[in-house]
């Protein structure tokens, strides 16, 4: 199988910053606020799946494995801060936490408890979420 291409998608580059446009912030304060915890790691490749997942054997290059799911969780919760700082004081509790993509169970259960721990310290979680 050919690797994916990596062409960025037609659209405007994302700001250095990760600043939102303002038209993406209009009224958002009016809806409720979930997250959607992208696991892009399965033990096969179905051949139905349109998701962004990788097997172990995808994430191999040359020059040695060029992701891994011993660090993803990290790199969760830095995006997750990074969406903090981009929303700023925006008091919205998070509604809701999906989490899918691939088999979010090949990460170890402690990596999953810290994302859902890191969206609850940064941004809150409603009581019935």
């Amino acid at each position: 199988m050919d690797p994916m291409p990596s062409v960025l998608p037609d659209g405007e580059p994302m700001p250095e910053d990760g600043a939102l446009p303002a038209r993406a912030l209009e009224g958002a304060g009016e809806r409720p606020l979930g997250f959607y915890l992208h696991v892009p790691y399965c033990a096969t490749r179905c051949g139905y799946c349109d998701f962004n997942t990788y097997t172990a054997s995808e994430l191999r290059g040359e020059g040695g494995v060029l992701a891994s799911r011993d660090n993803y969780a990290g790199q969760v919760a830095e995006e997750i801060r990074l969406a903090r700082k981009v929303l700023g004081d925006d008091p919205r509790p998070v509604r809701t936490v999906f989490v899918g993509g691939g088999t979010p169970t090949l990460l170890a259960a402690g990596d999953l408890v810290r994302m859902l721990g890191v969206v609850r310290e940064e941004f809150g979680l409603a009581d019935d979420a």
